[in-house]
């Protein structure tokens, strides 16, 4: 039964990416959140300085029919999804995330959670917070979650140092 439900899944994100790529390869709008996130975080080697945003090997797809699919690359190994669900924007810097399961977030499952975003100043970089109020075993968190989004693009040729 697992193993059905793993292929099911896989097959709602594999569907939800190739959603996402049949559109035609037009510029987005620039708050359009549809679309395929990489995760990046800031690198520095001084304390004072955010430094280099570099990129992650985790993934949002967030489709043209409301779906969302939270995904993680592991290198030398099969890629996970790490959540899915359904998503709404609500306001020009906020949209809903309607969490059905979450193996990174347990303590959002099925649970709405509301995110506000910024696009950065960077063509293609989404700022979002968060807030979650308890942990999985029901401890006060209260805490405000940032994270840095990339936005994935597609390059006008095949680059030539990827290894495949």
């Amino acid at each position: 039964m697992k193993r059905v439900y793993f292929y099911g899944m896989l097959v709602t994100a594999l569907f939800a990416v190739t959603t996402v790529f049949a559109k035609s390869p037009k510029k987005s709008a620039a708050g359009e959140l549809r679309g395929i996130w990489q995760l990046c975080h800031y690198v520095s080697e001084d304390p004072e300085v955010p430094g280099t945003l570099k990129p992650s090997n985790t993934f949002k797809v967030l489709s043209d029919d409301g779906r969302i699919v939270n995904f993680t690359i592991r290198p030398g190994a099969a890629a996970i999804i790490t959540g899915y669900g359904t998503y709404k924007q609500l306001t020009n810097d906020s949209y809903k995330e309607s969490i059905e399961k979450n193996i990174h977030l347990p303590m959002l499952d099925n649970k709405d959670n509301i995110l506000y975003y910024e696009m950065g100043e960077e063509e293609g970089i989404m700022h979002l917070k968060y807030y979650i109020e308890k942990d999985l075993n029901g401890n006060e968190l209260n805490t405000w979650y940032h994270e840095t989004w990339r936005r994935v693009t597609m390059p006008d040729k095949f680059p030539e140092d990827v290894v495949r």
